[in-house]
């Protein structure tokens, strides 16, 4: 039976995340893990919180009160308004497409999803770009260091180390950059027929890395 090429690529997508989810927790001490009080901006009585630490409000309306937390409060970095539509053009990236990364309420990995311009009806890329405690990519390759893994060659943009891994038998590709105490993940995934080159997948992952790493804190 042939997989809808809509749901393949979510299926892509949830693996990687999910190996990720699984990195980030094990890299969390107990004053890492989700509380019920987000960082930065506090949350109304009356509301739930829709603006990142700089003011700017979210390009959805989240529903879950604990978005932020002590998981993913390593960093003030919020991926889903680093850059506005403008950005988003200049890469490829649909705006009008985005979705919270989130599927519960008090999730490690906060962050969003995107398809690109060029797709129509049935997407076949996707990119994703999530933020989760981390201590460094020293510990996160050790994490991911099974025969499922590979690392390629760190890259430097914009002066700083940027790790470039994927899960072999896999079309994505994801870059890691540290940012204070967490890692911020962009994740490029292809899931249309046939295949493309790993090259192919990971410079879209690297292009987005290099669009927003300027924006995130040292």
């Amino acid at each position: 039976m042939l997989i809808p090429v809509a749901k393949k690529l979510t299926i892509v997508i949830t693996v990687v995340i999910a190996a990720t989810l699984v990195a980030s927790c094990s890299t969390g001490s107990a004053a890492n893990r989700p509380s019920s009080r987000p960082s930065g901006p506090e949350t109304s009585s009356i509301g739930i919180r829709q603006q990142d630490d700089q003011g700017r409000y979210l390009p959805f309306q989240t529903v879950h009160p604990h978005r932020w937390n002590r998981a993913n409060g390593g960093t003030s970095y919020e991926p889903c308004t680093a850059i506005g539509d403008p950005g988003l053009f200049a890469i490829g990236i649909d705006a009008r497409s985005v979705e919270d990364a989130a599927g519960t309420d008090g999730q490690t990995l906060r962050g969003c999803i995107w398809t690109y311009m060029t797709q129509r009806e049935f997407p076949e890329w996707q990119l994703t770009q999530i933020v989760g405690n981390s201590p460094n990519l020293v510990s996160e390759k050790e994490l991911k260091s099974s025969r499922l893994n590979t690392w390629l060659p760190d890259r430097v943009i914009g002066g700083r180390q940027v790790g470039v891994h994927f899960l072999n038998g896999l079309q994505s590709c994801d870059t890691y950059v540290q940012s204070g105490g967490a890692a911020v993940s962009t994740i490029a995934a292809y899931s249309g027929r046939g295949t493309v080159p790993q090259t192919e997948i990971c410079d879209r992952a690297l292009a987005f890395t290099a669009a927003t790493i300027s924006k995130m804190p040292l």
